[in-house]
């Protein structure tokens, strides 16, 4: 029998009302610095987590028969968001969607297998998320997938198959939740916390082995889920599970959260003190979403080797379709990112961090004495495929080009000069070099590698073919402070030319001659749709000519120029396979 879906989405509706209130503190759920510090995993249990790299985020639920929005698609009550709902789906249908939902194709065993096609050791999975829909055989609510059309354990499920496949598993846990009339509320201590502990037993005691737990706690203060004992407990259960940051704001110490960081959206900063996990999207929802647009694997690769290199993992998500299968075109993707790190990714698994913190020409990971730089710097048809880095505090044995094209490599006035055959240099998304060291470059501080030099707003006017609104002027996107390292989303600005705009441009008029050495461009993240762009500079003489050519920008493209004295610069667009939205366009001398 085919089920239709009837309902709707209401727009623009009349803003919800909160009706919820913090609870008070619980003074018994206070805790000291050093009993945070007790919980934090161990270097040992860190380990493999470090190794790892890459995993996979899975965000699904019934809301996608309505909406490709998860949770935050429904409107209504919002308990510890901070802010209500200005529309979205009644609350009246969207909980009910579950009684249509059928993943009649789910193959718990074929997930796994992506995870490893993928170059990924480790799954994250919505047990839970802030709707409320559990995706086990929850006791204590009818509001879970047994109670489905479908009818299976799919926690169950997805824990045995990981366990088989030898793939670490984590649950993701929303403390917050939008369908309980307690949380949140007036019996949140009385009521709800009881149900969510009795949830958190259940999927870290009846699956077997799980290596993590991904809470997220919005806007919320850690003694209000008892976090501390919560925790506590969970470690008891499963030694060395580990724990991301998202436990509550107010402990005695916020930047000791959890075991490492979550920036969302973000690639995070160069040199952090904690280890880190960036989340970032296959799509621009977290949620299926059938025509968004799908990031390459060029671009996957290109975070994720920045990241790598700048001390963190990448976890990179997709939104399984209604019948519980990976989308396929999303999938490709994932297995040509399976592929590159199949022929390299002995130069970013098992590393650390490298010695050369990462800049303008990409990054560095380091294993025991080898340190490996990786080359993602595009260069322009009138510059050199030539690198000067700092010069080591330690011998070079031997340096080995990984990928081919590399040339050789010298020593001069305190700089580490690379070079490579500029033939082949951008015909390879990362040129890598393994440097063989004397000394394990652990034993050194890291090494800034780029004085970054932009060039002043005041010093340039920009321009652009178009824009669709006044906040989406060319203007806009340089008084913008840029991603900020954090769980949430910063980066709000961007330009953004007219639909009907058949050739976007984006121009820097100079107001005085620039030397110029390096252009950055990026993407919002959410929307890494650029297919074929181009780079045109015009000389001291007026003369434009095109320097640049290029496929996909994705977050944080680098491009090296010559240096020669220019007056303007301008992007254009070529190909996009949806909506242009460029967050940077930013020049160095």
């Amino acid at each position: 029998m085919m089920l239709f879906v009837w309902f709707s989405i209401a727009q623009k509706k009349t803003p919800y009302k909160a009706q919820w209130q913090f609870p008070a503190k619980d003074t018994s759920m206070k805790v000291t610095l050093n009993q945070q510090k007790e919980l934090l995993a161990s270097e040992e249990d860190m380990t493999w987590f470090k190794d790892a790299k890459l995993g996979i985020f899975v965000h699904w639920g019934p809301a996608l028969l309505e909406t490709d929005v998860l949770s935050w698609g429904r409107f209504g009550d919002r308990p510890g968001a901070g802010k209500a709902a200005t529309d979205g789906v009644d609350p009246e249908v969207y909980d009910n969607l579950y009684k249509l939902f059928n993943p009649v194709n789910f193959d718990a065993d074929k997930w796994m297998q992506h995870v490893k096609d993928f170059g990924a050791s480790y799954l994250v999975f919505t047990a839970k998320h802030h709707d409320g829909f559990c995706f086990f055989d929850a006791k204590n609510t009818d509001f879970d997938i047994m109670n489905t059309p479908y009818g299976k354990d799919i926690c169950k499920q997805l824990a045995n198959a990981a366990h088989k496949a030898g793939i670490k598993i984590f649950w993701y846990y929303s403390q917050p939740d939008w369908h309980h009339p307690d949380c949140l509320r007036e019996n949140h201590y009385e009521n709800y916390l009881p149900y969510m502990k009795e949830h958190v037993n259940q999927l870290f005691t009846d699956y077997g082995r799980i290596d993590g737990v991904f809470w997220d706690h919005l806007a919320t203060k850690y003694w209000q889920w008892d976090s501390y004992h919560v925790l506590k407990q969970l470690k008891i259960e499963q030694p060395g599970l580990l724990s991301n940051s998202r436990v509550g704001f107010g402990w005695p110490d916020d930047s000791l959260r959890g075991d490492y960081e979550n920036p969302e959206q973000s690639l995070g900063p160069i040199n952090h003190p904690r280890y880190w996990e960036a989340c970032l999207t296959m799509t621009d929802k977290w949620l299926y979403h059938k025509n968004g647009p799908i990031k390459p694997s060029e671009t996957i690769l290109g975070m994720l080797i920045q990241v790598i290199g700048n001390g963190g993992n990448l976890l990179l998500n997709f939104g399984p379709n209604g019948e519980g299968e990976f989308v396929k075109e999303e999938a490709e993707q994932g297995y040509k990112v399976g592929a590159f790190l199949k022929q390299y990714g002995h130069t970013l698994y098992n590393t650390r961090k490298g010695l050369l913190m990462g800049g303008d020409w990409g990054a560095s990971t380091q294993k025991g004495n080898i340190l490996y730089l990786h080359f993602i710097e595009k260069v322009s048809d009138n510059s050199q495929a030539i690198f000067e880095l700092p010069e080591l505090p330690t011998e070079i044995i031997t340096v080995t080009g990984i990928t081919d094209g590399f040339i050789g490599y010298e020593i001069n006035n305190n700089k580490l000069i690379i070079k490579f055959d500029k033939n082949k240099y951008n015909n390879h998304l990362d040129n890598i070099v393994a440097l063989e060291l004397k000394e394990n470059p652990k034993n050194y501080d890291r090494i800034e590698t780029w004085e970054a030099k932009p060039v002043s707003s005041l010093e340039f006017n920009a321009s652009s073919s178009s824009f669709s609104k006044e906040k989406n002027n060319p203007d806009i996107i340089y008084g913008n402070k840029g991603n900020v390292f954090s769980e949430g989303i910063h980066l709000k600005s961007w330009w953004e030319p007219e639909k009907n705009d058949q050739a976007p441009w984006l121009q820097l008029d100079f107001k005085t001659p620039k030397n110029l050495k390096t252009i950055l461009l990026s993407e919002n993240m959410r929307s890494h749709s650029l297919r074929k762009f181009s780079i045109e500079t015009k000389d001291i003489n007026g003369n434009w000519k095109k320097v640049y050519t290029g496929q996909t920008i994705g977050e944080g493209l680098r491009i090296k120029l010559n240096g020669n004295s220019i007056r303007a610069i301008r992007f254009n667009v070529l190909e996009s396979i949806y909506t242009t939205q460029i967050t940077a366009f930013n020049v160095y001398e």
